[in-house]
């Protein structure tokens, strides 16, 4: 392995993710990995999602991508469907084909390399990711804050008691690098570190490019978003 490269949450801002490996200019032995949320938000998801396969670049998968892959399971049963979807999210579940389908349901939750870990959201510190109910995962891809008694607050509810989950993180599942809640910086923490910055927001896309996946020996690379998208 030369470079572990991970990307942060890309949103379907295609042009800013080519402008990113462009100027990260991957050799043919780098690893590419995406934290999730490839999709959704941007204008360009499906050209997204297909250079991203035709390029052999791995994701795990991200809140977004599970919303769409429930929707399509429940499609397929004979009861009314719970999941409601926005015009962005109608329109892309329209244009995919079997293989961007297939492709979706494969993302695992988590993916890792030596002692560093890829995953959407977060863990706590009781997680054990080879060992996770139902119920665990979907909190894992949706992780933000905690409160003081350790429990997983839901996306809105947090106030100003609460804790986010990597500044509380021993480590103990690896040195994990996620997505999800994004920051106008690259967020590191001792064992951990965020790479979403916003970039469908308008702020910047970013990665962080670990050398032979060493925790100790990373740099982080941007490009500024283009009108949010």
């Amino acid at each position: 392995m030369s470079n572990l490269i991970i990307y942060g949450d890309i949103h379907g801002c295609y042009d800013q993710f080519i402008s990113l490996r462009k100027k990260i200019n991957p050799d043919k032995s780098d690893i590419e990995v995406c934290v999730g949320d490839i999709i959704t938000k941007g204008k360009n998801s499906v050209k997204l999602l297909r250079y991203i396969q035709e390029h052999n670049i791995k994701s795990v998968i991200g809140n977004h991508e599970d919303k769409l892959v429930r929707y399509l399971e429940h499609e397929n049963s004979n009861k009314k469907n719970p999941i409601s979807l926005d015009e962005n999210e109608k329109n892309i579940i329209e244009s995919l084909d079997k293989q961007d389908i297939e492709f979706l349901k494969s993302l695992p939750l988590f993916l890792k390399y030596k002692n560093i870990t890829i995953l959407h959201g977060g863990v706590q510190n009781h997680h054990n990711l080879d060992d996770i109910t139902k119920k665990e995962k979907s909190k894992i891809l949706r992780m933000r804050y905690i409160n003081t008694e350790n429990n997983f607050i839901a996306y809105g509810k947090e106030d100003n008691n609460s804790i986010f989950w990597a500044d509380l993180y021993d480590g103990n599942q690896g040195f994990i690098v996620y997505g999800h809640q994004w920051f106008k910086e690259v967020k590191i923490n001792e064992n951990a570190i965020g790479i979403d910055t916003g970039c469908v927001y308008g702020n910047k896309l970013s990665a962080v490019i670990f050398k032979n996946a060493d925790v100790n020996n990373f740099k982080i690379e941007s490009v500024k978003a283009t009108n949010g998208k």
